[in-house]
């Protein structure tokens, strides 16, 4: 009964956001459906880059973009640039915003309506930042992160933009190091309840990020010519520890396992534009490499503290992405035509080595699809129109079909088609300075490629399987969007959807009948139904100088449980997220201060004979920044101030979930209030 009201009441939160939708639209005021907020708009925030200039925009939720997703559009972002788009995918619009001074902005300009009709983004809501004609100046950042390791972890970010003639230009370079030290209780009882075993661990780790990036646009041909380019390294260390006990206090076993692992990306994207007598011509092309690698040696102690068995792992994987994409573009009176296709390439090489030591010697362990090699080959064609009604209905059709190819070698051999027609139909309604959209589309979703391989993930004593059968999740989706704007600059963004789904992602036993493991895989139709809001609300008359930020995501996701037949919520999808944000900007003293907080609700994977779930730990952090120091801006943040914990729970079943509870091991970590100290400037 606890689920049927919660549904229901997501329901009615569901029908209350649409009917306050209907009744805060009718503004019979017209107004144009492009929002601009001038640069002195921001200066209470004491913007050092365009990037905090975007994130303190009204009624605006800032996407940098996804390198997961499939193909060109939807990594794209919802931020323009001088009205043009970024050619990257690992390079995100974090990193170009982030090289841009706050000083180079003229404006930035919130497009709806028929301004973002037809974007290769899919978004209802765009962001267009306008740059000075003149820019020569930089940004940079300094500071240390300090956790309960208390040792400080550096970091910093340097970015110049510059332009001579009619070249613009912007380089950058940052770092990030992250030292911490969790530690956690665990609660293993059997089937009755009844406690059998404790467990304590920890696991203590450091990460460092490295990034040089850059940018370059000139006049070519009479066309103009936009190059990208990123390189990055990333390295992990974890030293993870596991005592088991007996309630008493006896040993029963104990384990050790330090992790070591890097990736290295490299990108590099290309954008050509000109005029072709009534046609734009775009042309773009990206490439992007990435090379993994990890090594892990897990050690095991009995009861006696005697070494028993030694499980070592070594993982590589290369993978890269080539994508060439045209398109032809024309207006046609009071429309707009847009055609073109996409070819993309996608691959990877995958290889694991896992070996077991028992007192005479390491020996291989055999695991199926541990060594693998993938390509994609996919082509995608398409065209879209889209118009003006009137006044204040704009409607904008889309219509695209993909082609692509799976070919696998190494312990797979065999190939696989795939078809897909994906249309787009909304339409586009303007009420004064308020926006209502509703559209239909169909989406497919991007193959992780790393889910074709299998690993071991020692730490939890399970087998991650590879799956070549695996095909991309597919959607029918209907979305209502509003934007509404108020006076004070109070907004408020509603979106409601419901998505069907096919061939849903979650997980599959795979391997012999005697022997299985737990693998992604398909196991049919599911849905999707929710809402998301966000609103940003003025608290002059409470808070002189104060802002109230909330991002919400209630959701339901459904599916039939190809174990027991019931239904259940999708593996690894957060159903419920929340985040906030107060602040307060006192300009006369050169002071903010503020609170955010972050929530999500628990996931859950369900495996053949396990159901493991994590809930987040809830985050309430503390800010307090000055600008005392003309030019400078220096800021303290205190992140996870409340005693929360993370919780993960595994109950394991016999012989599989339809039957009984067997083992239940509840977890809690505490990570513990870390500290983040930046100082910026501009030069």
């Amino acid at each position: 009964m606890t689920e049927i009201r919660r549904r229901h009441a997501r329901c009615a939160v569901l029908l209350f956001a649409l009917h306050n939708i209907a009744a805060l639209a009718q503004d019979p005021q017209a107004a144009p459906g492009r929002v601009a907020y001038d640069a002195a708009y921001f200066g209470a925030f004491a913007p050092r880059t365009a990037l905090d200039m975007v994130k303190q925009t009204p009624g605006f939720v800032f996407d940098a973009g996804d390198e997961e997703v499939r193909g060109f559009e939807g990594a794209v972002g919802n931020v323009l640039i001088d009205g043009q788009r970024l050619s990257a995918k690992s390079q995100t619009l974090s990193d170009v915003l982030s090289r841009v001074p706050a000083s180079e902005v003229l404006r930035i300009e919130i497009l709806r309506g028929a301004d973002v009709a037809g974007d290769a983004s899919g978004a209802a809501v765009l962001a267009n930042v306008i740059r000075t004609r003149t820019a020569n100046s930089g940004t940079w950042e300094a500071g240390a992160e300090v956790t309960n390791k208390e040792r400080p972890a550096p970091n910093g970010r340097l970015a110049w933009s510059g332009r001579s003639a009619d070249t613009q230009y912007s380089v950058g370079a940052s770092t990030f190091g992250h030292d911490h030290d969790s530690t956690g209780v665990r609660e293993v009882t059997n089937g009755d309840g009844d406690l059998i075993a404790e467990r304590r661990g920890a696991t203590p780790h450091e990460k460092y990020d490295y990034a040089v990036n850059g940018q370059v646009a000139t006049p070519v041909g009479e066309g103009q010519l936009s190059i990208t380019g990123q390189a990055a390294y990333t390295e992990f260390e974890e030293r993870w520890s596991l005592l088991t006990q007996t309630p008493d206090g006896a040993q029963i076993e104990d384990e050790y396992a330090p992790y070591e692992e890097n990736t290295r990306t490299g990108e590099g994207g290309i954008n050509w534009q000109r005029a072709l007598g009534a046609w734009t011509l775009e042309l773009a092309g990206l490439a992007t490499r990435k090379k993994f690698s990890s090594d892990i040696t897990s050690t095991h102690f009995d009861a006696a503290d005697v070494q028993d068995e030694q499980y070592t792992q070594t993982v590589a994987q290369d993978s890269g992405e080539t994508i060439l994409r045209g398109t032809m573009t024309r207006s046609l009176g009071r429309g707009r035509l847009e055609t073109g296709g996409e070819l993309a390439i996608n691959t990877l090489d995958g290889t694991s080595d896992l070996t077991l030591d028992t007192g005479g010697g390491a020996v291989p362990v055999e695991v199926p699809n541990a060594d693998l090699s993938v390509e994609e080959k996919r082509a995608e064609g398409f065209v879209s129109f889209a118009t003006p009604l009137n006044g204040n209905w704009s409607f904008d059709a889309r219509l695209a079909a993909e082609f692509s190819r799976l070919e696998f070698t190494g312990d797979t051999e065999q190939s696989e088609k795939l078809t897909y027609v994906k249309p787009r139909v909304q339409f586009t309604r303007r009420f004064g300075p308020h926006q209502l959209q509703m559209r239909v589309f169909r989406d497919v979703g991007q193959l992780d490629f790393t889910d074709f391989v299998s690993t071991a993930q020692l730490a939890d004593d399970v087998i991650s399987g590879g799956n070549p059968d695996l095909r991309p999740q597919s959607a029918w989706a209907t979305e209502l969007d509003a934007d509404l704007r108020f006076p004070g600059d109070a907004a408020l963004r509603v979106r409601a959807f419901k998505h069907f789904l096919d061939d849903v992602v979650d997980f599959v036993p795979v391997g012999p009948v005697s022997d299985q493991f737990d693998a992604p895989g398909n196991i049919g139709e599911g849905t999707l139904l929710g809402v998301a809001f966000t609103v940003r609300l003025p608290l002059r008359q409470l808070l002189p100088g104060g802002t109230l930020v909330v991002n919400a995501m209630f959701s339901d996701s459904q599916v039939t449980d190809p174990t027991t037949g019931q239904e259940r919520d999708i593996s690894e999808y957060i159903e419920d997220e929340l985040s906030a944000e107060l602040r307060q900007d006192l300009t006369g003293l050169n002071l903010a201060w503020g609170l955010t907080f972050e929530s999500y609700s628990p996931d859950s994977d369900y495996k053949l004979r396990e159901v493991d779930s994590f809930r987040q730990l809830r985050m309430l952090n503390a800010f307090v920044e000055t600008t005392v120091l003309k030019g400078f801006k220096l800021r303290l943040t205190a992140n996870s101030i409340t005693s929360d914990t993370e919780v993960r729970d595994r109950r394991f079943y016999q012989p599989d979930r339809t039957g009984l509870l067997e083992v239940r091991e509840l977890s809690h970590f505490r990570p513990g209030t870390w500290w983040l100290l930046t100082f910026s400037g501009n030069f």
